[in-house]
């Protein structure tokens, strides 16, 4: 019975040992658990941060990328030029004879009068030259007087020369208006050279004030410089011939330019060729050859390069 007593005592004290230990037991685990949750939770909340860090660095490393530093200034976008102001970079890269077609090409202040003769008298001072210049065809009436190519009389002062009918028509329409305004100032300066340019229609003009001028004034005033391009035959008379009063006279043609073939009967003073050799299949562009010629070489003609320079001489 004491033996029973005693297992009984002893049993009942395991069990309470066993009871404290337990209870410490899972009191510990309780704890660590507590800690693993803690952490568990206290871990994803330092991934985000580290992420949202990780994203703004990399914001700030494209956007490094994409824009200059504040001490940097981009370069300001070249100006836009205009019409006017490209077409005067090009006309100073122009040899002298290109020169003065692109002038008359792009003079847009012409005075029209009578038939649609259009004309521009200039005093050039620095070059101390006076110059008038005449408009290529630029009408339906230009282009019907051009096919009026039949022989016609034109008294200019005291002298009838012949020329077409539609030249002839032109000219007179203007009441020597542009022939006493040039001569007017061909006598207020008298030390300016006389400068006479012409295109197209207006070569025919330039060449019949050319011969007005000389035969106004009897031959005494020489005609310094007459010049044409796109140039159309408009003398009938075999016998006459205006470069004899012409220090200098150069009538342009371009062998693919089809205007210049124009009426076989008549004929001009001198013949310049320029630009390509004659090809059948550069025809079909006639027109671009005829409006043109600040492409051609000019060289063996005389030409003087941007710089003053004479290209070559003849």
């Amino acid at each position: 019975m004491k033996y029973r007593g005693f297992l009984d005592k002893f049993t009942s004290i395991v069990f309470l040992l066993f009871f404290i230990c337990s209870a410490l037991i899972s009191c510990k685990s309780t704890e660590v658990v507590s800690q693993d949750q803690n952490q568990m939770v206290q871990a994803p909340e330092d991934e985000v941060e580290n992420q949202t860090e990780m994203a703004t660095q990399a914001a700030q490393a494209i956007q490094a990328t994409q824009e200059p530093p504040p001490s940097v200034h981009a370069p300001a976008p070249a100006p836009q030029l205009t019409v006017e102001e490209e077409r005067e970079l090009k006309k100073a890269t122009l040899t002298m004879e290109q020169r003065k077609f692109y002038s008359i090409k792009y003079t847009y202040d012409y005075n029209e009068i009578g038939c649609d003769l259009d004309y521009k008298i200039m005093v050039n001072d620095e070059d101390k030259e006076v110059i008038i210049q005449f408009e290529e065809t630029d009408s339906d009436e230009d282009w019907k007087n051009n096919y009026l190519i039949f022989p016609w009389p034109l008294k200019l002062d005291n002298r009838v020369v012949w020329t077409t009918y539609g030249y002839a028509k032109i000219y007179k329409s203007a009441e020597n208006i542009p022939i006493d305004e040039f001569y007017n100032l061909i006598q207020k300066y008298p030390d300016y050279k006389i400068v006479i340019w012409g295109w197209s229609l207006g070569s025919a003009m330039a060449k019949i004030i050319a011969r007005h001028l000389t035969i106004r004034t009897g031959g005494q005033i020489r005609i310094d410089e007459l010049t044409t391009f796109g140039d159309v035959k408009c003398w009938l008379n075999p016998f006459y011939s205006v470069k004899k009063y012409c220090d200098r006279i150069r009538e342009y043609v371009n062998s693919n330019d089809m205007i210049t073939w124009c009426m076989p009967l008549y004929r001009r003073d001198v013949k310049c060729r320029v630009g390509d050799r004659f090809n059948f299949s550069k025809l079909k562009n006639s027109e671009f050859y005829h409006t043109h010629y600040e492409d051609c070489d000019f060289s063996k003609w005389g030409d003087v390069s941007p710089t003053g320079e004479p290209i070559n001489q003849k």
